[in-house]
This record gives structure tokens, C-alpha cells and sequence, in this order.
């Protein structure tokens, strides 16, 4: 019996020990991936702050105008990190940008200040993007020169507006006392006119510029306004026609204004680099009407992403302009620097 029992108790004991070699220690033991993906937290992990999203969650409300400041924008367009509305007048994107319904627009430089000193800030002005756009056209050969208008009678559109300011300058500082200026109130209706013949001096913006010079062969582009005013203030200046504007709140979001400041940028890049893919573009999205006219409007359309200090110096001379004409074309007052947003 006793000899029996010894025998069991060294069967156990090889057991125990067997077991014990087989079993993984806790210290040895690491966890798979899964597992660590998986597991709670740590203390220390709480106290690390979350890192940022790399995207916005939503699509950017874009709000912009039929002619050039929707041309220069086209790539925006079928973007999906921006949702592009095309309006067809500045009074439809006013109350969009009052309310916050729209976080970027493509507006008239002078708006902009109107909105500005009506919201007492709340707007951010990234660019310049629209440069010129006036042309004078005639239909017979006696114009060569700004001089050249001495004694005419010139029509145009944009009464009350920056045409006739900016004209009246250029005018003014050429010493032109006695050019008659018949306004008309639709640059459609103007465009007709003189394609029809029924006109034949104009001042006249673009796209209606090369479309009229489709219409009509005998009509063709004498002064260049943007040249005129280059003149006076220099030749880094120019007429800044539009710009794009941002919400305060979107300013403050630096990783998506940079983005936005590139994605705006390569556009009008592509737009002026690919003018035929571009038309076809433009046409598609019911900018311009004809591809034909879209793409020989582009060069005369002052496309542009115009940014930061040089943004500022160009709009400075034009604010000062406007309110010597008109103090309500900017809202009442020149807007200070805090408009300008500086990537």
C-alpha cells in the first residue's frame, strides 16, 4: 500500500509541473493587433487630446455670378468639397452672405465694402478676382486713343455703379470735360444695340464684348479701361472689378482657407492655361452661352487670384476712387484693414 501511494504522489507531481510549463506567463505574453486596437484605453491615452480632422465634414457653400468671377471659378464647381451656387445678380447673394448661408462668394469689390461696414466686419476679402473687363468698342475707325473721345458720345451700362466712377476718372485725369455719356440699363440691351448696328461707341464689359465682336465684324475693342487706369495709379494696379469674399468664421480655419486658396488658384490657372477645355467648361455650366464666345472673352476677362498685400494696394486706390464719387457705393465709408484676409 505504501508503495502504491509513493507512485501516485510522483504521478501527481510530474502532472503539476507539466502543467506549469505549458501555460504562457502574463509577462511573456503580448497582445495581437486586433487586440491593441481594441482595448480600453489607458489613463495616459485619455489625457492625449484627439488629433484634428485632416477634412471638413461638409461641403463649402460657394456663391458666384454669370461672367467672369464664375469663369475663374469653374473647377470649383464639380468639386465635391465645395457646393457652387451660380446666381445671376449681386442683390441674390447679398442676404446669403448676411445670414450665413454662404461661407465664400465671388462679389463686386464695392459690395464687398457695403457688406462690410452694413455688418460691421463679419467678411474677409482673400482676392482680387477679376481684373478690367471694360472695353470700349466701336463700329468705324476714329477712336485711337483716350483723346480721341473729345467731343463724342460714348454709351454704356453701370450707372451709380463702378463703370461710371471708374470712367468718369479716367476721363477726368485726361482732361475729357466734354464727353457725353448716355447710360442704357442692361449690358444685354447695350450689347444688342451695338451689334445690331444701332450704336456705335460703347463702353462695355465682357463676356458682352466678344459677343458682340461675333455678331458683328465691323465692331472692334479701341481702348482697353484697365490700360487707362493703369496710367493713373501704375502699372502694378488695375481695376479690381470683383473679388472673393469668406465668413469670419471660416477665415479663422487656416487649414481650409489654404486649401481653398489652392484649389481656387489651380482653377484659374487651368482656365487661363486650357482655354478651349475650359470654355467647353463654362458652357456646360451655363456661364457663357457659346463656347466660341467663352473662349475669346477669357484673355480679355482679368481671371485672376490676386492675394495678401498686393489684394490690398490694388483695392485701396479703387475704394479711395469710389468714395470720392460716392461715399454709399462702399456703404458709407472706406473699409479699414481688417477686411483683408492675409494668407
Amino acid at each position: 500500500m505504501k508503495k502504491l501511494l509513493t507512485i501516485l504522489m510522483v504521478l501527481v507531481m510530474m502532472l503539476a509541473v507539466f502543467t506549469a510549463c505549458s501555460a504562457p506567463s502574463n509577462e511573456a505574453a503580448s497582445p495581437s493587433p486586433t487586440e491593441s486596437a481594441t482595448q480600453a484605453p489607458s489613463e495616459t491615452a485619455d489625457e492625449t487630446p484627439a488629433p484634428e480632422p485632416s477634412e471638413q465634414a461638409d461641403p463649402l457653400a460657394v456663391a458666384t455670378l454669370a461672367g467672369p468671377t464664375g469663369m475663374g471659378m469653374i473647377r470649383l464647381f464639380d468639386n465635391p468639397a465645395y457646393e457652387v451656387s451660380l446666381l445671376t445678380s449681386p442683390d441674390q447673394i447679398s442676404p446669403k452672405v448676411i445670414s450665413s448661408e454662404i461661407s465664400v462668394a465671388a462679389i463686386p469689390s464695392n459690395l464687398a465694402a457695403v457688406l462690410y461696414n452694413k455688418m460691421q466686419g463679419g467678411i474677409k476679402i482673400v482676392s482680387v478676382n477679376t481684373m478690367g473687363v471694360l472695353y470700349i468698342v466701336e463700329n468705324g475707325d476714329t477712336i485711337n486713343s483716350i483723346e480721341d473721345l473729345a467731343g463724342k458720345t460714348l454709351y454704356a451700362t453701370g450707372q451709380g455703379a463702378t463703370p461710371e466712377y471708374v470712367l468718369n476718372k479716367i476721363l477726368k485725369e485726361n482732361g475729357l470735360e466734354d464727353v457725353t455719356v448716355e447710360y442704357m440699363g442692361a449690358h444685354a440691351d447695350l450689347a444688342n444695340a451695338v451689334a445690331a448696328g444701332d450704336v456705335s461707341l460703347a463702353l462695355l464689359p465682357e463676356p458682352f464684348v466678344s459677343s458682340v465682336l461675333a455678331q458683328n465684324p465691323d465692331v472692334t475693342v479701341k481702348l482697353d479701361i484697365n490700360e487707362e487706369w493703369r496710367k493713373i495709379f501704375g502699372e502694378d494696379a488695375g481695376i479690381p472689378m470683383g473679388v472673393t469674399v469668406v465668413s469670419d468664421a471660416l477665415a479663422a480655419d487656416t487649414t481650409i482657407m489654404n486649401q481653398l486658396i489652392a484649389d481656387y488658384t489651380a482653377s484659374v490657372d487651368y482656365v487661363l492655361s486650357d482655354t478651349d477645355s475650359a470654355a467647353a467648361d463654362i458652357v456646360a455650366k451655363q456661364i457663357v452661352g457659346a463656347q466660341a464666345v467663352a473662349k475669346a472673352a477669357i484673355p480679355r476677362c482679368g481671371i485672376s487670384f490676386i492675394t495678401g498685400d498686393d489684394c490690398a494696394a490694388i483695392l485701396d486706390d479703387y475704394f479711395q476712387v469710389m468714395f470720392d464719387s460716392n461715399p454709399q457705393s462702399l456703404g458709407g465709408a472706406i473699409p479699414d484693414a481688417g477686411i483683408y484676409y492675409m494668407p
